[in-house]
């Protein structure tokens, strides 16, 4: 089968424009992904600078050729840029512009010779490709499955500009080979055509996933305090009594004392802050995934740890608070919290919650700021 380069030159152009467009119009539908700006920019990039290569028959004029890659490398950092923003990561003012800018610097060197114009773009296209991968796979803010499937598009693509570096380096005579040689052919535009709608779609995919994860993270974290909220805290709970077999777990239930009278003498925002103030004693005392605001001024912990090593840690919580509660507040008060403790062996969340209830019960009849082991 012979295919046509010109039409295929028309139908990379015109469906690389499209999924351009399909990106940026989802940017515009959830401003929160504002990858999808990066990566629609991207597709409307390389289709201006290979519509605008081969827009004429024979070898393009300098202005042409020098725009055309131009565009095509500042595609290529649009993509590695959209990679750093959805990770939530800084972007310098360099990363999408220094191809282009190393292309224009280097190019009236070597205009005269096609080997050094396509070792040059093969390079810079390599380098970006590799770095937007190493993005993704590295410093992955979500664990999204269709990140994966990105990272091998982008290797793949990176094997590819790889590929025509060895290309512009060594002669060959190979004709399915050497095609990949050239500013442009029926080969790299069919490899194109296939490739491009599997990386967009794969961005749209990628942005969804990020969406659904944090509507998910956002059912699971108490708002205020940024601890997972009670829902959270069961599922965490379970999965541990679930490892833990037959090993001891203790659970924690801390109850900041007199929390109302806080709220009446300094106000609601003020007990606002000493709430979050606990939850980020919490983050530093104990392990991820161990604890929750289970409502109001209670909180709850459960840990694989045997009754004395739970109260131990649960004392060092007390006293931390009352520290810190003291600087919040600026002497002006004082906040203290009451701790049940309770261990046991192979019995489930809510049989631990209650037991440890009823400790705190107790440490609260006791006088408060103390820490009942039952």
């Amino acid at each position: 089968m012979v295919l046509d380069p010109a039409t295929l030159t028309v139908a990379f152009v015109l469906l690389s424009a499209a999924l351009g467009t399909l990106l940026l119009f989802s940017w515009a539908l959830n401003r929160r992904v504002r990858a999808l700006a990066w990566w629609g920019s991207a597709f409307w990039l390389i289709a201006v600078g290979i519509g605008s290569a081969n827009i004429r028959q024979g070898q393009p004029a300098y202005s042409i050729l020098l725009v055309a890659n131009a565009l095509g490398l500042l595609c290529y950092g649009a993509l590695y840029t959209g990679c750093r923003v959805f990770n939530g990561r800084s972007v310098p003012l360099a990363a999408p512009l220094a191809g282009a800018a190393i292309w224009l610097g280097a190019f009236p060197f070597i205009y005269a010779s096609q080997s050094q114009r396509l070792l040059l773009v093969s390079l810079l296209t390599f380098a970006y490709s590799i770095l937007s991968a190493w993005e993704l796979g590295r410093y992955a803010s979500r664990p999204l499955a269709s990140s994966r499937v990105a990272l091998v598009l982008l290797l793949g693509l990176a094997t590819f500009n790889l590929s025509r570096i060895g290309i512009a380096l060594a002669p060959t005579s190979v004709p399915w080979i050497d095609a990949l040689a050239h500013r442009w052919s029926p080969s790299m535009a069919l490899l194109l055509v296939v490739f491009g709608p599997s990386l967009a779609f794969t961005f749209l995919s990628m942005a969804k996933e990020s969406v659904e994860f944090e509507y998910k993270q956002a059912a699971l974290v108490d708002p205020l305090t940024g601890v997972p909220n009670r829902r959270a805290f069961m599922q965490n709970a379970s999965r541990l009594l679930a490892r833990s077999g037959n090993s001891s777990v203790s659970c924690l239930l801390f109850d900041l004392d007199n929390f109302k009278a806080i709220n009446d003498r300094h106000g609601h925002d003020t007990g606002d802050r000493i709430l979050t103030v606990f939850g980020e004693l919490l983050a530093r005392h104990l392990p991820e995934g161990t604890f929750g605001r289970l409502g109001g001024e209670e909180f709850g912990a459960i840990l694989p740890l045997v009754s004395g090593e739970a109260a131990l840690l649960a004392d060092r919580v007390r006293h931390a608070f009352s520290a810190a509660g003291a600087d919040t507040l600026g002497g002006l008060d004082r906040v203290t919290v009451s701790v049940g403790c309770v261990s046991g062996t192979g019995v489930d969340a809510g049989t631990l919650l209650r037991r440890a209830d009823a400790a705190l019960y107790r440490a609260k009849r006791g006088g408060r700021n103390i820490v009942i082991a039952a």
